[in-house]
């Protein structure tokens, strides 16, 4: 392994968002998100014209059975999920939260289509593997080399197995644009295999193509 990286797992592309929508078989459309402060407010008072105490530009989509998920734009390349449906039962938390978790997983797997799209524009086959935790990329003549990306609420774990010299950080570039804000931390291990100079020509060719 040449590193291992720790961040805390943001929505930051709009184009991602609305692709993960996609990966879970919904349409998705923008419209306004008010924010209520009770649900007299909105229930209520919306009906005579009050629009809450915030509103956000959102990417929306609903399910088959009426959930709906609004992805909210809170700033500027930041964005927050947030799930409800008109009358809620305490059965329908559970459905909220798998939602959410689904949710997130699909953009994430975004994020590794754009990785795996990287990696074949220079030439080097690669796949992804899907798990209950994450995804792994393999990639190489053989898929000798690979990325890790595992998630845990909301932080994420990427690490980077079998290359040899700081290309691994070009490789993880793409997830970490995609995947963390501008302002995030990220916590990074560095292993002995970061600092070998890199021989095999794979390497080779995506360090000249990155």
């Amino acid at each position: 392994m040449s590193h291992c990286t720790k961040f805390e797992f943001s929505y930051v592309n709009e184009e991602a968002i609305v692709k993960a929508f996609g990966k879970m078989g919904l349409s998705p459309t923008t419209g306004l998100v008010s924010v209520f402060a009770s649900d007299f407010s909105k229930r209520v008072l919306s009906k005579i014209g009050y629009m809450g105490q915030q509103q956000f530009r959102a990417i929306c989509g609903q399910t088959a059975d009426e959930f709906n998920l609004f992805v909210c734009q809170v700033e500027e390349g930041s964005y927050k999920l947030l799930i409800e449906r008109e009358t809620v039962s305490t059965a329908d938390e559970a459905i909220m939260a798998d939602l959410a978790l689904r949710f997130q997983k699909a953009y994430i797997s975004v994020a590794i289509d754009e990785t795996i799209k990287r990696i074949d524009a220079s030439g080097i086959p690669a796949r992804v593997k899907e798990s209950l935790l994450g995804f792994e990329v393999e990639f190489g003549p053989s898929y000798e080399y690979g990325i890790l990306v595992t998630f845990t609420g909301d932080e994420i774990t990427e690490e980077v197995h079998g290359v040899k010299g700081d290309i691994c950080t070009k490789l993880t570039e793409v997830l970490e644009s995609l995947l963390s804000s501008p302002t995030a931390e990220l916590v990074t291990e560095w292993k002995p295999e970061y600092t070998v100079v890199h021989e095999e020509q794979t390497l080779q060719v995506l360090s000249a193509n990155f």
